[in-house]
C-alpha cells in the first residue's frame, strides 16, 4: 500500500503540473483505467477519486461529458462501488473477455463465477451508476462457437448497457501461435454481432461498440478521440498523449520491469513530432474501431480534402465495395470489414507504405 500511495502522489503531482501549464477551456471526457484502478487498496483508491473530483469541479463540461472508470470483478467490492458512485463516476467498464474457464486459465486470467458477477452488477445498479460496459474478445485459437454463445449468455445475464468487442491479435513473431484466419474471425464476429442485436443492442455491422442507449457505446473521452479527433492527455506511467503536433508516451512505455522504480517524477516523455498524414493515419485507424470515420475531421487534420489526398485509395475502396460514403461519414461495408486491417493500412503515410513494401521485399 505504501507503493500505491507513492504512485498516487506522483500521479497527482504530474496532473497538477499539466493543468498549470495547459489551461483548459472545457472537459470533453475523463477516463480512469488501463490497468485497473480497483486493484488499489481502499485508501489510495479514495485519494485518486478525490483528486479526480477536484479536477471535474474546476472546468466546465461538454454537454456529453461523463467520467468513466475501468474495474475488475475480482477486485471490486461494495465499498469501492460506493466510493465510485459518491465521486460521480457515471460509467464503469470491465473485461470478462470470454465466459469460459479453461480458455481464461490458458491466458492466466480468471473471472469470478457468473453468480458473483451478477451480485456485483446488482450493487452497481443499486448505487445508481448510469452505465456499465463489458469488453468481450474473439479470435482466440481455441475459441469455439459454443464458447462464443456461452459468452453471449453471460452478457444476457449481466445485461450491461454497453458491450465492446475486441479482436485478439497474436504476435506474428511468436511462432507458438498461429493466427486465426480472416474467414474464421469474420464468422466469429458475425456470431457475436447477431447475438448482440438479438439481445436488443444497437450497432451497425463492422462496429465494435454496442449499446442499449441512444449513444455510440463508448465513454465521452473515447467519443471525442474516435469521432472528433480531439487531442488527449494521458497521465501516469506509460500513458499515451496526442496533440496536433504528434504523439508522446510517458516514461516506462518500453520498460520490461515489473517493479516500479524509485524515480522522482513520472512526467518524463518520449515525444514524436508527426507530419499531418501520420496523424491522419492514426485517427483513421482509431476511428475504424467504430466501423467508420469522419471525412471532415480527416480533412481538418490533413488541411486538404481527403478525396484528393487519397484519390487512388478511395477510388479502389469504392470500386470494390469496401466502403460507402454517406454525407460526411466513410463506412466500412460488410465486405470491407472482413479486411478492415488492410483497409486501414491504405491510409498510412506514404513513408510507412514505402517502408512496409521494402520490408516485404526483404522477406521481413
Amino acid at each position: 500500500e505504501a507503493d500505491q500511495q507513492f504512485y498516487i502522489d506522483k500521479l497527482i503531482t504530474q496532473a497538477e503540473e499539466f493543468f498549470q501549464s495547459h489551461p483548459l477551456d472545457k472537459l470533453y471526457g475523463l477516463d480512469i483505467g488501463g490497468g485497473t484502478p480497483t486493484a488499489l487498496a481502499t485508501e489510495p483508491f479514495n485519494r485518486l477519486l478525490d483528486h479526480i473530483s477536484s479536477v471535474r469541479e474546476r472546468y466546465p463540461h461538454d454537454k456529453h461529458f461523463i467520467s468513466s472508470m475501468e474495474f475488475s470483478f475480482s477486485a471490486l467490492d461494495e465499498e469501492k462501488i460506493r466510493l465510485i458512485a459518491e465521486h460521480s463516476i457515471e460509467r464503469v467498464s470491465t473485461g470478462i473477455q470470454v465466459y469460459d474457464r479453461q480458455l481464461m486459465e490458458n491466458m492466466e486470467r480468471k473471472n469470478p463465477s457468473l453468480a458473483q458477477m451478477e451480485k456485483l452488477t446488482a450493487e452497481i445498479r443499486k448505487n445508481n451508476i448510469k452505465v456499465m460496459n463489458i469488453d468481450i474478445m474473439y479470435g482466440f485459437n481455441e475459441q469455439t462457437e459454443i464458447m462464443l454463445k456461452n459468452t453471449l449468455y453471460a452478457i444476457r445475464v449481466l445485461n450491461p448497457e454497453q458491450v465492446t468487442l475486441y479482436e485478439m491479435r497474436y504476435n506474428r513473431n511468436n511462432l507458438s501461435h498461429t493466427a486465426v484466419s480472416r474467414e474464421s474471425l469474420f464468422r466469429q464476429y458475425e456470431i457475436l454481432y447477431d447475438g448482440l442485436i438479438r439481445l436488443g443492442y444497437k450497432g451497425h455491422f463492422g462496429q465494435n461498440t454496442f449499446s442499449f442507449r441512444n449513444d455510440e457505446g463508448v465513454s465521452s473521452y473515447l467519443y471525442s478521440r474516435m469521432f472528433l479527433g480531439l487531442p488527449y492527455k494521458g497521465l501516469g506511467i506509460s500513458a499515451q498523449s496526442m496533440s496536433r503536433q504528434g504523439i508522446s508516451y510517458n516514461i516506462l512505455k518500453s520498460s520490461k520491469s515489473r517493479h516500479m522504480p524509485s524515480f522522482r517524477h513520472i512526467g518524463v516523455e518520449d515525444c514524436y513530432k508527426l507530419p499531418p498524414d501520420e496523424i491522419g493515419a492514426k485517427y483513421v485507424c482509431i476511428s475504424l474501431y467504430s466501423g467508420r470515420f469522419s471525412v471532415s475531421v480527416l480533412e481538418n487534420i490533413l488541411q486538404c480534402h481527403p478525396f484528393a489526398f487519397y484519390r487512388q485509395e478511395f477510388d479502389f475502396l469504392r470500386k470494390n465495395g469496401y466502403v460507402s460514403i454517406e454525407n460526411d461519414i466513410c463506412y466500412l461495408t460488410r465486405q470491407g470489414f472482413k479486411y478492415y486491417g488492410a483497409v486501414a493500412s491504405l491510409f498510412w503515410s506514404a513513408y510507412h507504405k514505402e517502408q512496409y513494401l521494402i520490408a516485404g521485399k526483404k522477406g521481413e
